[in-house]
């Protein structure tokens, strides 16, 4: 799969098999259907090239090594419905800076971040349980999303800790 570039995966795809993208080394983006519920373990094994990618909220675990060597990965939300996330899932990640999850702290496998030193983790306090200052081995940062009304409108706000900043819109 060396001329790979990106991918949109069919609709009717449910499970990204264990080293579905092996060594597609110069893939950057590939976008993941709705149906899908699983990623395999080392599906997207050394594809050193890959910056985006949207885990959809149907997805529910994350295998071993799913990510293992995704070098120019820099960020990734995990969905609300992911409840496992297994060992070595973002080894050697060395550009990921920002993992953001949605709901509650999934079970993690061992060394799940090892090697990717500059991640922090963020996540809702209001959407979710089972968080402490430092999980699977890498700073986790506390956020909240508010809502209120000014003047008949609604504006929402997303504030990193109580002194970190703010950004709205």
């Amino acid at each position: 799969c060396s001329s790979l570039t990106n991918i949109t995966i069919p609709d009717s795809v449910t499970l990204i098999g264990s080293s579905a993208f092996l060594y597609c080394g110069n893939l950057t983006s590939i976008t993941i259907p709705d149906r899908v519920t699983s990623i395999g373990s080392s599906a997207f094994y050394r594809c050193s090239s890959l910056t985006s990618i949207t885990i959809p909220d149907s997805v529910t675990s994350i295998g071993d090594g799913a990510f293992i060597y995704c070098n120019s990965l820099n960020s990734i939300t995990i969905p609300d419905s992911v409840t496992s996330i297994g060992a070595y899932a973002f080894i050697d990640c060395t550009s990921l800076t920002n993992i953001s999850f949605e709901g509650n702290a999934p079970t993690f496998g061992t060394n799940v971040f090892t090697g990717s030193n500059s991640a922090t983790i963020y996540y809702d306090s209001n959407n979710g349980s089972g968080w402490s200052n430092n999980v699977a081995g890498r700073p986790a940062v506390q956020t909240n999303t508010f809502t209120y009304t000014l003047n008949g409108g609604s504006t929402e706000y997303s504030v990193t800790d109580c002194l970190g900043t703010a950004s709205g819109s």
